[in-house]
């Protein structure tokens, strides 16, 4: 079995009054319901640990297992990776904090955001745009 794993961005989109779980649930099911996808396709997600996502009763992903109970839940691995980094290894934590400054540092200026963009382009990059990495 030759078989290719292919990764790609579902939808973004801005929340329009908060970042509650059950908010986060309700932008992605109304836009299931407009592309008219049912959510049972959803056979796996990924989060960060933060309460919004992961909350017991009022998490994102309560609210998702409601409506899908057998999809399966992972943290994000890049969050993963970084509190492993964090409490293991100075010196890896270092590495992983100078790239997230450099990213935090294109994404706040304008300039500096249009000239990666510019230079994904003529790249022939997947991405154009970085996202704010925060601790």
């Amino acid at each position: 079995m030759d078989q290719e794993i292919h990764e790609e961005l579902l939808f973004a989109r801005t929340l329009p009054t908060d970042t509650k779980g059950e908010s986060i649930y309700n932008v992605l099911k109304d836009y299931f319901v407009e592309k008219a996808i049912l959510l049972s396709n959803i056979i796996s997600a990924a989060a960060d640990g933060a309460p919004a996502m992961f909350g017991r009763y009022c998490g994102f992903i309560s609210h998702l297992k409601q409506h899908v109970p057998g999809v399966f839940t992972i943290h994000c691995v890049i969050h993963q990776q970084h509190i492993v980094a964090k409490n293991l290894s100075t010196r890896l934590h270092q590495s992983l904090q100078l790239v997230i400054n450099a990213i935090n540092k294109i994404h706040i200026n304008k300039l500096n955001s249009r000239l990666f963009t510019q230079l994904c382009e003529e790249n022939d990059e997947a991405f154009h745009r970085l996202f704010l990495h925060t601790e």
